[in-house]
């Protein structure tokens, strides 16, 4: 259905609104954490009346989780443009580490906040862990096959590989004081894992 030509400005305006509150939500979450993301604040952080957030979320838990799937797609992406059928573990580890880069301060805020967060927006989060472990098992058993790695469970491979990264990014004040544990630790995080494999 093609909507009249006097409704096509009105949804462009209601997207290019509903983009900045989600832009402004990320923002504030970098700086104060998803408890500090209310409604009021992001509202403020853009400039716009308080009720202008509750025309494109319900409430704050759908306004959360769609913070989440927006750090969530954006680390998506980057797996996204590995072949399916033809990258290693290595280029596997190093697609993720250049993804949590990226979302870092806030990707590391979501491990920390994860309990308090809406079961919605954790969903999501498990979600982008269960695709990330299905492309690192895929990629391992491709090279078990080439003979430069060793067999191991795919279930353990994957949560290895998870709970190491995010050990790391939840105390980001320990492993990195003041930078990017991605940038200090990442290869080292990525020498760990590919040992482990070493045939």
């Amino acid at each position: 259905m093609t909507l009249p030509s006097s409704s096509r400005p009105r949804t462009r305006q209601r997207e290019a609104t509903r983009r900045q509150l989600v832009e402004a939500g990320l923002r504030v979450v970098a700086e104060h954490g998803f408890a500090g993301a209310t409604t009021a604040a992001i509202a403020q952080a853009t400039g716009k009346a308080h009720g202008t957030v509750f025309v494109h979320f319900a409430n704050r838990d759908t306004l959360v989780e769609a913070l989440v799937a927006e750090v969530g797609q954006a680390m998506s992406q980057r797996l996204s443009v590995l072949p399916a059928d033809a990258c290693s573990v290595g280029e596997v580890l190093d697609a993720h580490l250049v993804a949590l880069g990226e979302q870092e301060v806030l990707y590391s805020r979501l491990l920390r906040e994860a309990p308090a967060l809406p079961l919605s927006a954790r969903a999501r989060v498990f979600a982008l862990q269960s695709a990330v472990g299905s492309r690192l098992r895929q990629a391992h058993a491709r090279d078990v096959e080439r003979g430069v790695a060793r067999a191991m469970n795919p279930v353990a491979l994957t949560n290895l590989w998870i709970a190491l990264t995010n050990h790391y990014l939840m105390n980001r004040d320990l492993f990195a004081p003041g930078g990017s544990v991605v940038a200090l630790r990442g290869a080292e995080l990525k020498a760990q894992l590919l040992e482990v494999l070493q045939p």
